[in-house]
């Protein structure tokens, strides 16, 4: 419930009070002109992209990196309270599990963003694979104390006969996340008190649920494992 209320807190001030500007209009309306320019090149160079973002984009798009980071590290936090929780681990252990060992994780998101993104940008199918094969991988760094990149190979190794169901448990909850997020935008104001307080619960609550599941397929994962 703490973890509940402290990243709907965050997510309230992120979407009511977001630092830098997130309007991206005007980058869009160059993108867009830009793809339909007969001389792609000489186009660029008539109206180059700092032309139409600013800082205030800028510093828009890192802070909204630093907050979907955040809502990861604090959903790996109840990742590790859930997994203690199914393994009847005392949760006065959950901390020392979880701060030992999170810099791993922290170290390999940083390392592995860029190529991530550049990767998804050419190839947005690619989710499909690396969101099952990766699924294990937090569980094996703070459970197994195993390093970040030992565990992305142990982890699409150990989801072999589970990639299937995670990738469409994942896809049903982001796909109830989007349609409850596109019925408030419809009912409420967008940048209303009462937008983001909706929004941000509903980020809040689906964050800890994704969050959940990892913890329960993991956990299964070993169990079968064993057995």
């Amino acid at each position: 419930m703490l973890l509940l209320l402290l990243v709907w807190g965050v997510s309230f001030w992120f979407f009511y009070s977001p630092p830098g500007d997130p309007d991206f209009s005007q980058y869009i309306y160059w993108t867009e002109d830009l793809m339909e320019a007969e001389d792609y090149y000489a186009a660029y160079e008539a109206t180059p992209v700092t032309s139409v973002l600013t800082w205030g984009n800028a510093l828009y798009a890192v802070s909204f990196f630093g907050y979907c980071f955040l809502l990861y590290l604090i959903g790996l936090f109840y990742f590790v309270l859930y997994v203690c929780d199914l393994r009847q681990v005392k949760l006065s252990h959950a901390p020392k599990i979880y701060f030992t060992r999170i810099w791993w994780i922290i170290l390999f998101t940083l390392l592995a963003s860029m190529p991530f993104l550049v990767t998804l940008a050419m190839m947005p199918p690619i989710l499909i694979f690396l969101i099952p094969a990766l699924y294990a991988l937090p569980g094996l760094v703070l459970f197994e104390k195993k390093d970040a990149f030992t565990s992305s190979w142990a982890s699409a190794v150990k989801t072999h006969g589970h990639k299937l169901s995670i990738i469409i448990e994942v896809t049903a909850i982001l796909l109830l996340w989007y349609l409850l997020s596109g019925i408030t935008g419809a009912i409420l104001h967008n940048g209303s008190i009462g937008f983001c307080l909706v929004k941000s619960f509903i980020t809040a609550y689906f964050t800890l649920v994704l969050a959940r599941n990892m913890g329960l397929r993991y956990h299964m994962i070993t169990i079968l494992e064993q057995e």
